[in-house]
């Protein structure tokens, strides 16, 4: 809980922005539908309190403070609680016991993940790359894996993906990028790429980046310009596999790739029949 456990930590508010705080924290209808004027009535401060205090906790304002504070809800009201993400099946369970637990695993990640997609976040991370020149993907191990898909993907919008899983490739890329390029930084943890010592190039970079993380406070999302965030239930060592975290990344890549082909749709879908055309693939292309 990054934003509420922020609102909860009133050390360094003014008696105002605690008053606010408090306020937003047992607000318990719809937030969307407040404004600045609605929250000074409420707790006679005055609208500057509340820009204020969105301002000391990170936002421009209160539009995006508010914003921030329903993903936050609507994630927490949606968390799963039946299957353990970490060990979702016992030896006692049958096979087909295991797999209607991970399709419900997985499933719920991804509702979830759902839950946590920023309108504008998205909206910046798909102009972002659609109007990169090249994507540059960093991660590591079996996170790395997981984005091949979505480099296959962006081959039929003619986007060139080039995937990073080691430091030298990652420190030598630094060095090429140009100013129309995008990254994407993928980590769970957040802290991946600190504790190679490269956070200080990608705070450097010259074009826009996007991040993905489990949903905690760390210091990729500080160096990125538009982040998503992955559900946290998943111990980064202590589990089976990372069931939730590999859905919800390729859940949320599958999301960028989607919209970016929405983004300039007709043209898009020929391009794709051309391609199939051009590879003499059996079947037929057909545009519904």
């Amino acid at each position: 809980m990054i934003i509420l456990d922020k609102l909860k930590n009133s050390n360094n508010f003014s008696n105002n922005e605690q008053i606010v705080a408090k306020f937003l924290l047992s607000f318990d209808q719809d937030i969307l539908k407040l404004s600045t004027a609605d929250i000074a009535k409420e707790t006679y401060t005055s609208p500057a309190t509340v820009i204020r205090l969105s301002k000391k906790l990170g936002y421009n304002g209160w539009l995006e403070l508010r914003d921030a504070i329903a993903t936050e809800k609507r994630y927490l009201e949606s968390q799963m609680s039946d299957i353990d993400p970490n060990f979702p099946f016992s030896q006692s369970d049958t096979i087909q016991t295991i797999t209607k637990k991970i399709a419900a695993l997985e499933t719920k990640a991804i509702e979830e993940s759902a839950t946590m997609v920023h309108h504008d976040q998205l909206q910046k991370a798909v102009l972002f790359l659609y109007n990169a020149q090249h994507i540059y993907i960093f991660a590591m191990a079996n996170t790395a894996s997981i984005t091949y898909d979505f480099q296959y993907k962006m081959k039929f919008l003619f986007k060139a993906v080039t995937i990073l899983n080691n430091r030298d490739d990652f420190a030598y890329t630094f060095q090429t990028l140009k100013q129309d390029d995008c990254c994407i930084f993928i980590s769970y943890s957040g802290e991946t790429f600190d504790n190679l010592e490269i956070n200080d190039l990608i705070k450097q970079k010259i074009c826009p980046s996007i991040s993905i993380t489990g949903y905690n406070e760390n210091t990729l999302v500080n160096y990125t310009d538009v982040h998503f965030y992955l559900p946290p239930q998943e111990n980064q060592y202590a589990k089976i596999g990372p069931y939730i975290s590999n859905s919800s990344i390729h859940f949320i890549l599958d999301v960028l790739y989607s919209c970016v082909f929405h983004k300039n749709y007709e043209m898009n879908m020929d391009k794709r029949k051309k391609y199939v055309e051009k590879t003499d693939f059996p079947n037929n292309f057909h545009k519904e």
